[in-house]
């Protein structure tokens, strides 16, 4: 996509160099923010060759609700905020000279470095993944590629339906769940699908009540649910689990068992043995002090922070390193009213042991999205 940044920025006095390299879902909140950063006096740089896509409509995008051009948000609008946008990858990074090289040879030099790289399945995970006869993560172009999939098969009068697991724990599972049997009911047929995950609860962070309301609703709409429950191989278009059940699955969604994106290898970070790489509370980088990485690993917490809680956290954390403050910082800080779709205009929210569904969390939902795209899209 065609780099519009404004001239204005090329006479401006540069102080701090903040560099975000990715288009991950923290990076497209700090872009939509990036004024603030400017404000602090630093020169805000975006390095990515993809466009952003907006998390909250993915699992309508998969249901039918959107399109794949409505999630998509084009990387330069970060010019709209004050930012620069550079359709590049990173080949080459000197960690100690504080500089990053360009595919084209260009190089960057930096005071602060932030990585929102997406994870990629991690084919190892579970031996036979790849003898499915699709395997797919939650990015927005395999989400897309599976809804035209399905619908191209929902849409015939005969022939059998792909029975679908997904693999993974939390909301973001469960709303890609819900969402494609929204998908077989916009056609009236029905999709076999099986939401296969290792907690009790679907919602960890989300009270007993809104947990036991949510399983009724999606039982009665024909979601097998496997919980407690781990996946260890794939067999004959068998998911088989950790008590040597089946599960039906000619088509696996997978939101778990990723690994760090391939663009990290030229960072040389350190990883543990599941290949991820420890933050501290504020996503700064217990290797590097310079680096800030949306995607690391934060320790001794109850259950993970959503999508939402990391990109507060990390806008607020590069804003206090940009100002010189020093405050703690932790994600549950940034803790707000979580909303998931599911498909069938009954939506439910939650924020600790408060929680509500029905159509007006649905109605709520939608200008809250609406405000934000708006918001980061500015006058294009």
């Amino acid at each position: 996509m065609t780099n519009t940044q404004p001239s204005h920025l090329d006479n401006r006095p540069v102080g701090q160099h903040l560099i975000l390299v990715g288009n991950g879902d923290s990076h497209l909140h700090v872009a939509a923010h990036a004024e603030r950063l400017v404000q602090r006096g630093a020169r805000v740089t975006l390095v990515t060759r993809q466009d952003f896509a907006f998390a909250d409509w993915l699992g309508g995008m998969l249901g039918g609700e959107w399109q794949l051009d409505d999630v998509r948000l084009p990387a330069d609008r970060i010019v709209a905020h004050g930012g620069e946008h550079v359709a590049a990858e990173v080949v080459q990074v000197d960690r100690q000279q504080r500089r990053i090289t360009l595919e084209d040879g260009r190089q960057l030099d930096y005071d602060w470095l932030s990585l929102d790289l997406p994870p990629v399945v991690d084919e190892h995970a579970i031996p036979g993944f790849y003898t499915a006869k699709g395997v797919f993560t939650a990015s927005a172009d395999d989400l897309w590629i599976l809804r035209q999939r399905l619908e191209t098969q929902l849409a015939g009068a005969t022939g059998d339906l792909p029975s679908i697991a997904v693999i993974g724990n939390g909301p973001t599972a469960v709303e890609l769940a819900a969402n494609l049997l929204a998908l077989g009911e916009r056609y009236g047929r029905r999709l076999t699908v099986t939401l296969v995950g290792n907690d009790r609860r679907p919602l960890p962070g989300a009270c007993q009540r809104a947990n036991r309301w949510l399983l009724q609703r999606l039982h009665r709409r024909g979601l097998r649910l496997e919980l407690v429950a781990t996946a260890t191989r794939y067999d004959r278009n068998q998911l088989i689990l950790d008590d040597g059940s089946g599960v039906d699955a000619d088509l696996l969604l997978v939101t778990e068992h990723l690994r760090p994106s391939p663009g990290l290898t030229p960072f040389g970070l350190e990883t543990d043995g599941n290949g991820r790489i420890a933050v501290g509370p504020a996503l700064r980088s217990r290797e590097d002090p310079r680096l800030f990485l949306a995607r690391g690993l934060l320790a001794d917490l109850a259950h993970p922070p959503t999508t939402r809680e990391r990109a507060a956290l990390l806008l607020e954390a590069l804003d206090q390193t940009l100002s010189g403050e020093s405050r703690t910082l932790r994600y549950d800080q940034f803790e707000r009213w979580k909303a998931l779709n599911l498909g069938d205009l009954r939506d439910i929210a939650w924020r600790g042991s408060l929680w509500c569904r029905g159509r007006w969390v649905r109605r709520w939902k939608h200008r809250r999205d609406r405000r934000e795209v708006a918001h980061y899209l500015g006058n294009a």
